[in-house]
């Protein structure tokens, strides 16, 4: 419960936007999650002949490009406008420091059952790579709002009334596309 004086106008009504993060931002915000100190795999090291850093750089790097890339596995929803126009929205306009934080403590888990698979510790570009997967396929269902509006406030896209939405993932756990029920604005009652 919040005290009712804490409210009032005045007191704390400056608000701050903060944008979405962008592939630049989400590299940034890796960074603070995947440094030198966590243990990476052996053979990811390897292939980078022991360097830590660039090794740990190349993973932030891989995680990044993959989030962001502009694919059909990466494809979340299909909004139409009151115009008539149509935009595909891919996870990463629904990116967020904690979906970011939500990979790469799933790459972590992963990289511990994988040790107790393999007796082999360290985290892998990998476990990285197929936590993408998970926590996209996770938030698949995020789209069960009845006000398509207010997706374009969570997205941060402005302007034309979205009318409808349909969801395109194609990740391993989706069967097919499926509509969202939009709220009808049309102000008549029976």
């Amino acid at each position: 419960m919040i005290d009712p004086a804490i409210l009032r106008p005045g007191r704390l009504d400056v608000k701050i936007k903060i944008e979405r993060p962008d592939a630049e931002s989400a590299q940034d915000i890796f960074s603070k999650y995947l440094t030198e100190a966590l243990p990476v795999h052996a053979d990811d090291l390897a292939e980078f002949g022991g360097d830590r850093a660039l090794t740990i750089k190349t993973m932030i790097e891989k995680v990044v490009d993959r989030m962001y890339a502009e694919i059909d596995d990466n494809r979340f929803l299909e909004v139409t406008y009151a115009n008539g126009d149509k935009e595909v929205m891919y996870f990463k306009d629904f990116n967020s420091g904690a979906m970011i934080q939500n990979v790469v403590d799933r790459a972590k888990k992963n990289a511990i059952k994988s040790v107790l698979e393999t007796g082999q510790p360290g985290l892998r570009i990998q476990h990285l790579l197929d936590s993408i997967v998970d926590e996209f396929a996770e938030n698949e269902d995020l789209p069960n709002t009845t006000n398509p509006d207010d997706w374009a406030r969570i997205s941060g896209k402005k302007g034309e009334r979205i009318v409808y939405i349909r969801t395109l993932v194609t990740g391993k756990s989706s069967s097919a596309s499926r509509a969202i029920d939009t709220e009808s604005n049309l102000g008549q009652y029976l």
